[in-house]
């Protein structure tokens, strides 16, 4: 490090006592201590989780309430809250149920208990009625986190009305025999059944093209056994089991010899509504001829039976599951782990996710090698309040490994997502294999030019010393791609940035506005951040904050537009960003956030202070 580069090092760390405490608190975050020969991380701090004590409920009518119970997985250190949201489902408000405040909040206290609930008023009609569902959601949480899987819960209201006898129809040889659960012939109208309740029962499929759907919650990597049981003789069962998304898992039609019942197992892969459909072969008529329908969770998992579709292959990668960053595999800088994309569960996509410790200062490059010949990966950085930092989808043209650098603004996680650049089939995924790799190293100081005053636009002479310098032009940024998962990602190339005296910024692919979002503009925002060594609140060439991290997201969406460090004049350019609304600006470095609804200048000024005695 040269002396003017030292120097200005020193004078920017003095100028940052003149910050407010936030400031000071950033810059005197605790780093952990090291021990020869072992890594000491910091213990991550959890918060609570709030959740229903249940995912499903059953009331029957004459009960007249539903209580719904919440808990918190600890009581909170500090007050902790949840709203709660009662939505129709098949039964609607005010006419079969109602609550009040809707919605409402349950407020966990240090002192308090660990269990809340609110409570449901059912109506109770004398109509002979399907069994109908309230959806409970819990959303907001404060000083708290929800529950992956008991977020949402479903009320089912048992009907307790006598089913009127048939009569036939004047004119009609035939008597109508219609159950309780229809119309349940689209899967939109499935009837909803409870897991491990008692057997459906009394369920026709008359006419002869009558078609039953249902709907069940399901938890991910639970087993489920789906079944059709106690036919008449004028029944036989073909049952299909659908996803959480209505493609089908599995059909079967008579589940063992001699028996017209049929029979699904499966391991769910999400948590959801999972849906079956029930049809009859018997060609007869159907009428008077009934079955039962249950779902039960048994024990352990199991491989869908009778799916002919459904090919093995090899196993996941030892870092499964890390579908998020929750379960991030952890990983070291440098060393080399050997992946693929088999998905832990299901069958896909697979997308990786890791976590490095990185430290303030320090540059570390991630990259993917080794690649199977039908691989190709792409790669995003996120800090570790999961903002994206950068991403790259191929090394150079005809190298399909991806690779990103990042020079640390903090001490703390680093996020690593990994992906296929088009997920593979299933039956395929065990070939598409890769290797990962972080590096980490010490940047090299950059010489910091002598020049005293900005260059002119005509490029004069100047005398004194250094005289006038000719404009730097920085080195554009790699050329990178940001990947879309999981879908069937379409790649954005980033555009090579302009080189100019001031810029050295890294734009991301224009964001495209969600739906709703109002006309597209243009918004540049220019920021300087400076240390204002003369005191002449004016900030010149020589007193630029060199290599400060600076990121501009879409305010309404959370989504990263572009980002970037400032030049050795302090500058750095969002350059043209096509938005529908405002633009956030964030310092992370410096705790810094700012708005802005069109095109800006912003000027940071730290001011000087006296170092403090320790530092020379």
């Amino acid at each position: 490090m040269t002396h003017t580069r030292l120097k200005r090092f020193v004078h920017f760390l003095a100028g940052l006592f003149l910050l407010a405490v936030p400031l000071i608190l950033i810059a005197n975050l605790n780093t952990p201590t090291a021990t020869a020969g072992v890594n000491h991380f910091p213990p991550l701090q959890s918060q609570p989780v709030i959740g229903f004590s249940n995912t499903s409920y059953l009331q029957n009518e004459g009960a007249g309430t539903a209580t719904i119970n919440v808990t918190i997985s600890q009581a909170p250190v500090t007050t902790a809250t949840v709203e709660y949201l009662v939505v129709n489902g098949s039964a609607t408000s005010p006419s079969d149920y109602s609550v009040s405040p809707n919605p409402g909040t349950l407020t966990f206290t240090s002192g308090g208990g660990t269990t809340l609930s609110f409570i449901i008023t059912i109506n109770n009609d004398t109509m002979d009625e399907p069994n109908e569902t309230v959806n409970l959601i819990l959303r907001n949480p404060v000083n708290a986190t929800l529950s992956g899987t008991n977020s949402t819960a479903v009320l089912t209201i048992q009907d307790d009305d006598p089913t009127p006898t048939s009569t036939p129809i004047a004119g009609s040889p035939t008597p109508i025999y219609v159950d309780i659960y229809e119309p349940n012939d689209i899967l939109q109208d499935a009837a909803t059944i409870l897991v491990d309740d008692d057997p459906a029962c009394d369920i026709t499929l008359w006419p002869a093209s009558d078609v039953d759907y249902f709907r069940f919650v399901a938890k991910a990597g639970k087993a489920y056994e789906v079944l059709t049981s106690n036919l008449d003789e004028g029944i036989d069962t073909e049952l299909t089991v659908y996803n959480t998304v209505g493609n089908p898992i599995a059909t079967n039609d008579d589940y063992e010899f001699g028996n017209r019942a049929s029979q699904v197992i499966f391991s769910a892969s999400v948590y959801g509504y999972y849906y079956a459909r029930v049809t009859n072969k018997n060609p007869g008529d159907p009428a008077n001829q009934t079955y039962c329908f249950e779902v039960n969770e048994i024990q352990g998992t199991a491989t869908p039976t009778h799916v002919p579709t459904l090919t093995p292959v090899p196993g996941a990668d030892a870092c499964e599951d890390n579908g998020d960053f929750d379960t991030a595999c952890l990983i070291g800088a440098g060393e080399t782990y050997t992946l693929n994309f088999v998905p832990a569960v299901g069958q896909g996509p697979d997308n990786d996710y890791f976590r490095l410790w990185i430290k303030t200062g320090i540059f570390y490059t991630c990259e993917t090698l080794n690649l199977s010949s039908v691989n190709d990966t792409n790669m995003i950085l996120y800090d570790q309040n999961h903002n994206g930092l950068g991403g790259n989808d191929d090394k150079a043209p005809g190298d399909f490994g991806s690779l990103v650098s990042y020079r640390a603004t903090y001490t703390g996680w680093l996020y690593i997502l990994v992906g296929p650049y088009a997920p593979p089939e299933y039956a395929l995924s065990y070939l598409y294999t890769y290797s990962l790799r972080c590096l980490e190293s010490v940047p090299t100081p950059t010489p910091t030019g002598t020049a005293t005053r900005p260059p002119t636009s005509g490029g004069g002479t100047g005398g004194g010393t250094g005289g006038s310098q000719p404009p730097q032009t920085p080195t554009p940024l790699p050329t990178s791609v940001f990947p879309t998962f999981p879908a069937t990602p379409t790649p954005f190339e980033f555009p090579t940035p302009t080189a100019t005296p001031n810029v050295q910024v890294m734009p991301l692919p224009t964001n495209t506005p969600t739906g709703g979002g109002g006309p597209q503009q243009t918004i540049q925002v220019n920021v300087t951040i400076y240390y204002d060594s003369n005191n002449n609140y004016t900030p010149e060439l020589t007193e630029g904050v060199e290599d400060m991290a600076v990121t501009f997201f879409d305010n309404s969406t959370g989504e990263l537009l572009a980002f970037g460090y400032t030049n050795e004049a302090g500058v750095i350019s969002s350059g043209a960003l096509q938005v529908s609304g405002p633009v956030r600006v964030s310092i992370p470095f410096l705790g810094y956030n700012q708005v802005v609804t069109s095109s800006a200048n912003i000027t940071l000024r730290i001011a000087p202070w006296p170092a403090p005695g320790n530092i020379p």
